[in-house]
């Protein structure tokens, strides 16, 4: 009898498409899953054969093609992108396609160097940089309003981009182009039922010029969305760039603060470490001005949890933490602690982000708030237990 070696459906595909001599293509942004493992992922970068894929546990894994399987997916949510209306350019651009990622870059190298800005003069007002992205309402005759999405080059310089839009914590390639400077261009739209599925859009800027000019350092950029904000009337204003009012903000300008921001934070933060650690005991003590506890502290960095940490992953290290956590909370609450204060550090934000989402699924009748900024900056949640 002739036995039959069983075989996944993944490998089958690849095996038959082989066989057609189809082969599979990859591109950043592509959603793939792993032929001899669980999982996948979305393509961050791709270098020779291999491909780095970004899970949903934010972990880059790199895999080379022969162990993944592009998954078919068209755009994100079943939104399909507007049609990109050129502003300032009237070169026709050859677009691409994949699984809903867009794409108006030319697929030609242009030469920058022949031009006639080669001996342009460097001044403070061809070197400012000003990027900004513009949601504009537009009536439909719903009763909810639809957005168009913009980004517009303020200033001298082009701008080369992607955009992106995060659901779930999954991050969708929605499209890649150029913006010409002193140029606004249509990105995309969506309704108001996309906008409330939408946590952020995500927006990575180049800047470049022609000739000789004053470079400026690649932004990174993430607009959080607020779906009742955008709805409101009163969050759109005035402006220079639409006829209409509209939602405007200046990336440049955010991206500016929230660097200055970061540093503040975290030099705050080294400081308040510091001090506390001249001039708290080794063992920290709890106030008591009755028989009961008014105040109890938890330090959750690792360093102070377990002496041995430096072999241990990103997820293992959330898990000591948020175990700590729960023991902690649980032994206020049962010692009738008034208030317990936990110092979680500014970090990525993702040890705060799942004691917040522990305390709202787990503990709901418990209020809790960020902690004294002159005590601890912007590293600490203080649970009110009483």
């Amino acid at each position: 009898m002739l036995r039959v070696k069983s075989i996944n459906h993944a490998k089958l595909v690849i095996f038959v498409n082989q066989l057609k001599g189809i082969t599979m293509t990859f591109n950043v942004g592509d959603k793939v899953k792993f032929l001899n493992d669980v999982g996948g992922g979305i393509i961050t970068k791709i270098r020779q054969q291999t491909a780095f894929i970004e899970t949903t546990d934010g972990f880059e894994i790199p895999a080379p093609f022969s162990e993944l399987l592009k998954v078919e997916q068209e755009g994100f949510g079943g939104m399909s992108p507007a049609p990109v209306i050129p502003q300032k350019s009237s070169k026709p651009q050859q677009k691409k396609e994949t699984y809903g990622f867009k794409s108006e870059v030319e697929d030609t190298v242009e030469d920058l160097s022949d031009d006639d800005n080669n001996d342009e003069i460097i001044t403070t007002e061809n070197s400012t940089l000003s990027i900004v992205l513009g949601l504009v309402p537009v009536k439909t005759g719903k009763l909810e309003p639809e957005f168009e999405v913009y980004l517009i080059s303020d200033c001298a310089y082009r701008m080369l981009y992607t955009f992106s839009v995060v659901k779930d914590n999954f991050v969708y390639g929605r499209r890649v182009g150029m913006v010409e400077d002193d140029t606004k261009e249509l990105i995309t739209s969506f309704n108001m039922e996309e906008i409330k599925q939408i946590q952020s859009f995500k927006i990575n800027c180049i800047f470049y010029k022609k000739g000789i000019f004053l470079p400026h350092e690649p932004i990174i950029y993430e607009y959080k969305l607020n779906a009742l904000a955008i709805v409101d009337p009163e969050s759109w204003e005035e402006n220079d760039y639409f006829d209409e009012k509209a939602i405007i903000v200046n990336i440049t300008e955010m991206s500016l603060l929230y660097e200055i921001e970061r540093m503040v934070t975290e030099t705050e933060e080294k400081f308040i470490i510091q001090k506390k650690r001249k001039d708290t005991p080794t063992q920290k003590q709890v106030i008591k001005t009755t028989s009961t506890k008014d105040l109890e502290e938890v330090d959750l960095h690792i360093d102070k949890l377990t002496d041995n940490f430096s072999g241990l992953s990103n997820g293992e290290i959330i898990d000591i933490q948020l175990s700590k956590f729960n023991i902690a909370l649980e032994g206020a609450i049962r010692n009738n602690v008034k208030k317990i204060v936990f110092i979680h550090g500014v970090g990525n934000g993702k040890l705060k982000y799942e004691i917040l989402k522990t305390l709202g699924s787990k503990y709901p009748k418990l209020r809790y708030q960020d902690a004294s900024f002159k005590e601890y900056g912007f590293g600490a949640t203080m649970v009110m237990i009483k």
